[in-house]
């Protein structure tokens, strides 16, 4: 099979991730679709090919595609609202008949024209990633998932290509040789809200030696901002109260649990945007002011996780205190309104049990009258 492909797919890498496989320069040739434009899309960095009378789009031709290489090529277009069929295109030989993925949605797209270079450039390494940890669930039991999932695939590409091209500014230096991480193995174990990963790697040790292989499961967490609502004039915070799982597994009797509000971070979004749409979306009151807490790991031994936490400055005098969250991602959240003395008072007697809320408590309670004289 012969497939047109106009967008990310022209980079060699990428098209070596999703095939599995280098391609042959024989069986690629350049090749353009009249009527059509390719626009940035409005969910991402990808591009969107839609009808456009009086333009073309530039592409290649992928030729000699064997079944497995349509079904990789499948896999990763067809769940994101594309369809494959027949078309015809413009080539150096003349017009011939092909295939393309053509988007079943032109709301999809902006109004700005695609340009390769500019991802290639500004987003390639990110999408180089993400693609090679949702192609690894193909043919898997956990196919389906990354479909569904891929976003959070994105999210964990983006942040790990943007930590890993930051200059440390962490207090801790390691040993000589903390550069020296060899991964021997990573095995994907299982794909869901959250990602599972089995790592097999070795590591400096302080003295300059190398540890034997090592075997760890990490839990791919999520970034996620935590904001604690505090009303300066009336000295007031809003707690959020919902069912957690992790206290239920646990054997505690109260799974119901005081929190501040909490959400994971969206690819492409800041953490301050986020706090200010959990705020809006757990409790329904708008943030006038963010101040930043903190940031870090809570559990680094385990998990990925990387929270980032605020002080949420609101207005909480005409705020009627009820049933809140997004029912369509399964929220059912409760929101209350308490003195600030009465949850430090809780703080200090151990009455708190999410470690993040008590550091929240805390904090404030050391800054409150600086927020209070602003």
């Amino acid at each position: 099979m012969d497939i047109f492909v106009f967008g990310t797919l022209r980079s060699d890498t990428l098209r070596k991730i999703v095939l599995g496989r280098d391609m042959s320069s024989d069986d690629i040739c350049e090749a353009t679709i009249q009527d059509f434009q390719v626009y940035w899309a409005k969910e991402g960095p990808f591009p969107v090919m839609i009808p456009e009378p009086n333009s073309e789009a530039h592409g290649l031709v992928l030729k000699n595609l064997n079944e497995p290489d349509v079904e990789r090529l499948n896999y990763y277009e067809l769940g994101f609202d594309y369809v494959l069929a027949t078309t015809s295109v413009e080539t150096n030989a003349g017009q011939i008949g092909v295939s393309a993925y053509f988007c079943n949605r032109s709301d999809m797209a902006t109004t700005k024209l695609w340009s390769f270079d500019d991802w290639l450039s500004d987003h390639s390494e990110i999408q180089y990633l993400a693609a090679r940890e949702f192609l690894d669930f193909f043919g898997t039991k956990f196919g389906d998932t990354a479909q569904v999932m891929y976003n959070s695939i994105l999210k964990r590409a983006e942040v790990f290509v943007s930590e890993s091209s930051t200059p440390s500014s962490a207090l801790e230096i390691g040993p000589d040789l903390n550069t020296n991480i060899q991964i021997e193995d990573l095995k994907r174990e299982y794909l869901g809200f959250f990602a599972l990963n089995q790592v097999d790697l070795k590591y400096p040790f302080f003295d300059n030696s190398t540890s034997g292989v090592k075997s760890r499961t990490i839990l791919m967490g999520s970034e996620a901002s935590l904001i604690l609502p505090y009303d300066p004039i009336l000295d007031k915070v809003l707690l959020v109260e919902q069912f957690r799982i992790g206290p239920f597994c646990r054997g505690d009797k109260a799974p119901w649990v005081y929190e501040p509000v909490a959400g994971m971070i969206e690819f492409g979004e800041k953490p301050e945007d986020a706090a200010k749409r959990e705020v809006f979306e757990e409790a329904g009151i708008q943030v006038t002011k963010l101040v930043k807490i903190n940031s870090g790991y809570p559990n680094p031994g385990e998990a990925t996780t990387y929270f980032y936490n605020y002080i949420g400055i609101v207005d909480l005098s005409d705020y009627s205190p009820g049933i809140y969250g997004v029912r369509d991602e399964g929220e059912d959240i409760r929101t209350h309104v308490c003195d600030f003395k009465e949850v430090f008072n809780w703080s200090i007697s151990n009455k708190l049990r999410v470690l993040p809320l008590n550091t929240m408590v805390l904090w404030l309670a050391l800054n409150k009258l600086k927020l209070s004289s602003k």
